[in-house]
């Protein structure tokens, strides 16, 4: 939760569900030394006046060091039996300006004015912003709906630029410079190769990242006799360093060879719309063999107008794609004559008329 009170400051938060109303709690948080907060009780005409359901809370000083540590997920097998093992490696978040998390300091993502958000509403509350700036409901109006939502996308003079220095990604994201944040990690496949295995190597390494106006959206649908929801995961990074090998190694030292099987991406997002709620839910289902399902059922003549008029679409932006090369500095692209330069790459509104993604065994 978040600490980042003024002294003596109250908030209250209250839950409310299916027509009934829970207690709510006043919490006073101190930043002074020595101060005491209590919790205190709300009286009747307080309590009439909460019509919240759910809670905001913001992530302060976080900050995650895996450089010594290694996560290894087993009990997976190829087609032929063989075992596969997948090693998570170098996994950090912190500040921007981390150097790929050399150096990694503390990073408060979301603040009191725009929180994260845990909450459970009728469908005909919650809405979303599409990418012409218009809000809309896409949920049915009856649903109970539970909400997991990102630090939201706002308008107006209040708005943050989405990528700091890039007009393109727009101003309308509640995150700061300093709430964003750096994000890597690296993946080890162990796989069988003839009598023996072969290792490859998978580093991202986001810089400047920020994920306002993303959310995760569940409810049950009495008509399907399933679990349905939405789905909005929204990217924006400065940069994106993806490199197929591992640091320090043979053929992969020098910043020649590491640059050589790099993929570098600058001014990149991407908005990515699963779901719309009044005609097209996501369908999460599981198969008997323990696989599981997402679909997004096909569209019907008579939702079609209004699917093609709301519902959110998805995008995807790279201002500039480069394959080796070197770079000058942090958020540069690669000198002329430097690599392949692919430039600028744009898909923008995507939409499912029908998808279904099914698991497999290996």
């Amino acid at each position: 939760m978040a600490n980042s009170f003024t002294s003596g400051q109250q908030w209250s938060a209250g839950l409310q569900a299916q027509g009934l109303r829970c207690a709510a709690l006043v919490l006073g948080v101190c930043l002074s030394h020595g101060v005491r907060a209590d919790m205190l009780a709300l009286d009747d005409d307080q309590l009439a006046e909460v019509q919240g359901a759910g809670i905001g809370f913001v992530v302060d000083n976080a900050m995650v060091d895996g450089s010594k540590a290694t996560t290894t997920i087993t009990g997976l097998t190829d087609p032929s039996g063989k075992s596969v093992s997948i090693a998570v490696r170098n996994l950090y978040l912190g500040a921007t300006g981390s150097n790929k998390g050399a150096t990694l300091a503390p990073v408060t993502i979301g603040r009191l004015a725009y929180p994260f958000k845990l909450n459970l509403y009728k469908g005909s509350v919650l809405t979303t912003q599409l990418s012409d700036g218009r809000t809309v409901s896409t949920l049915p109006s009856d649903a109970d709906v539970l909400e997991l939502a990102f630090p939201p996308l706002i308008s107006g003079s209040a708005g943050q630029p989405c990528i700091s220095g890039y007009a393109g990604a727009g101003s309308g994201c509640s995150s700061r410079a300093s709430e964003k944040l750096d994000l890597g990690a690296r993946f080890d496949f162990t796989l069988p190769s003839g009598t023996t295995t072969r290792t490859d190597v998978l580093n991202l390494n986001f810089q400047e990242l920020a994920m306002d106006g993303s959310y995760l959206r569940f409810w049950g649908s009495s008509a399907r006799s399933q679990l349905v929801g939405e789905l909005r995961l929204n990217l924006y990074a400065k940069t994106l360093d993806i490199m197929s090998c591992a640091a320090g190694t043979t053929n992969c030292s020098s910043a020649a060879e590491m640059a050589a099987r790099s993929v570098y991406l600058t001014n990149a997002y991407a908005s990515v719309a699963l779901g719309y709620g009044k005609s097209q839910p996501l369908l999460f289902s599981v198969a008997s063999d323990g696989n599981f399902n997402l679909e997004l059922p096909a569209l019907t003549s008579a939702n079609a107008a209004d699917f093609y008029a709301n519902a959110p679409r998805t995008s995807l932006v790279i201002d500039n794609l480069n394959f080796g090369g070197t770079r000058p500095s942090y958020g540069v692209a690669p000198a002329d004559g430097s690599g392949v330069n692919l430039g600028r790459s744009e898909l923008s509104g995507l939409s499912f008329n029908y998808l279904k993604v099914t698991s497999h065994s290996l």
